[in-house]
């Protein structure tokens, strides 16, 4: 299999998403944090920077879960950079540099006074040198002013869902929304500037990124948050009742991460009304999403196969069913659209031979999983001998716990079965055991080998991201700072040179 599209062959990664970047701010952000990054990047031959979703966190704190699929989050805009544009007299931060947990209750509260500060700052000031390209952005950007205004209306209503909203506004009727969109106008255009912000803060680091020959490999879930600007703008294509309710839901059956199966909440497609026009809105949502980035990662790939409906009031995910997804006619809507077709499968869990030829048949790259590799089962793909070209190599992801703390968990018998494969002793030191992974990750034969930063810095379970299936204490770790040595990048390019991917 060759590259498909933008995708360079033989190439290093590694996961992080902006969040986590250690910093003054309550939170990563996109500032000289970011820059300093993709140089470090650079300079340990990595070709790739891997992040989740650039939305809004959600319920559950989730960027999986966001108010938009289409909006930038806006929490992640440095503030001295707005300083430097003359829209902040003053940060307001301390000098220290923190990295504690992310607070995703007080930590939008009280950047979002500072956010507004700068954009009405922006509002009053016509000759800004942002001016033009905020005004080009909102001409080009069909779904910014109506996802602004379900922001703002989110506001006006305390934050209710939109279900619960008027009931002519929460149909969308024309009438009511045009009113109701000239009541708001004022918060709607603070809504707008701050999404600017975000938007050139991260095409500045994409450009910086990319003169440094790195590409970023962004990622899009397969469903949207229920309470969400997509869904309220696009009632008529998700399986909802005349009240906003859920008539089915999402989510996966009882797999490795869960006894009882996973229930999302998402709403489910109506397949059926979006293959009628085309996929007309998951076109525009990839094609915003190439806007941010430069490949894509399809989270939960085997939903456009088949996916795993579960009754909208179900407490579990075990009596669900198996339904028919869109298929080929959705793949070949994108390559229409897409020619380069520059995606990545996520395709883990219960998978069958029907997901396999659409990836296959459509040369989409798949995912490899190195934590998943030992369990002595000969047909094991994520097995370091059985990963093929066509797929990215993982220590582990951001579902994943931590190497090693996966390996502290692991019993004799695995202990043993790692070791044997990996060619290393059953008491060797983490750092022993974590790197031997990483090793065998990026010399393997699959086109790109990426590694989450915890792996590469050693880190244990208290720097793990997420634990599937758990709703508390998940996405909000960050980075110690100064870990990013050159010793570090140093090590890490030696390996790649070896394998020729730096």
């Amino acid at each position: 299999m060759t590259a498909p599209g933008p995708f360079p062959s033989r190439s290093l990664g590694v996961l992080l998403h902006p969040s986590s970047f250690p910093g003054r701010d309550g939170i990563g952000t996109l500032g000289a944090d970011a820059h300093d990054f993709v140089a470090w990047l650079q300079t340990a031959g990595a070709s790739i920077w891997q992040i989740l979703p650039l939305s809004i966190n959600g319920k559950d704190d989730s960027p999986y879960f966001s108010s938009s699929a289409f909006a930038g989050n806006p929490w992640l805009i440095d503030l001295d950079v707005l300083v430097e544009w003359g829209l902040l007299d003053d940060t307001g931060l301390g000098e220290q540099v923190r990295h504690d947990a992310i607070d995703f209750v007080a930590m939008p509260n009280e950047k979002r006074v500072v956010l507004w500060e700068a954009a009405e700052r922006f509002l009053a000031t016509p000759g800004h040198h942002l001016r033009p390209g905020f005004d080009e952005f909102v001409s080009d950007s069909d779904w910014l002013t109506p996802t602004c205004h379900f922001l703002a209306l989110k506001s006006l209503h305390g934050g209710a869902p939109w279900w619960r909203w008027p009931e002519q506004v929460r149909r969308c009727e024309i009438d009511a929304v045009e009113r109701s969109r000239a009541e708001l106008a004022d918060e709607i255009m603070r809504w707008s500037v701050v999404l600017y912000l975000f938007e050139v803060q991260w095409r500045t680091v994409r450009a910086d990124a990319a003169e440094r020959g790195i590409r970023i490999l962004g990622d899009i879930p397969i469903y949207v948050a229920p309470d969400s600007a997509d869904v309220w703008l696009n009632q008529e294509q998700f399986l909802l009742d005349d009240d906003g309710g859920l008539i089915m839901q999402s989510g996966v059956p009882p797999d490795y991460f869960s006894e009882d199966g996973q229930l999302w909440g998402n709403p489910l497609y109506r397949w059926d009304v979006m293959q009628a026009d085309g996929f007309s809105w998951w076109l525009s949502r990839l094609r915003r999403s190439l806007e941010l980035s430069d490949i894509v990662r399809i989270d939960h790939f085997r939903a456009l196969s088949a996916y795993w409906e579960v009754p909208g009031d179900a407490e579990t995910a075990i009596g669900g069913r198996w339904v028919d997804g869109p298929a080929q006619s959705f793949i070949d809507a994108i390559r229409h659209e897409f020619p380069s077709m520059p995606f990545v499968a996520e395709d883990l869990g219960d998978l069958d031979d029907r997901v396999y030829a659409l990836r296959d048949d459509n040369d989409f790259p798949g995912m490899r999983v190195l934590q998943f590799g030992f369990d002595a089962d000969p047909n094991n793909p994520h097995h370091p001998a059985a990963i093929t070209e066509a797929t990215i190599a993982y220590t582990g992801t951001h579902d994943n716990d931590t190497a090693a703390s996966w390996w502290e968990s692991l019993d004799d018998w695995m202990h043993a079965n790692v070791a044997d494969n990996l060619g290393i002793s059953t008491d060797a030191d983490p750092d022993t055991v974590v790197w031997s992974l990483i090793e065998a990750a990026i010399a393997s034969p699959a086109i790109a080998a990426v590694v989450p930063i915890q792996d590469l810095l050693v880190l244990g379970g208290e720097a793990r991201i997420n634990v599937p299936g758990t709703t508390e204490g998940n996405w909000n770790w960050r980075m110690p700072p100064g870990l990013l040595t050159p010793e570090l990048a140093a090590r890490l390019r030696d390996l790649a040179e070896r394998a020729d991917r730096a």
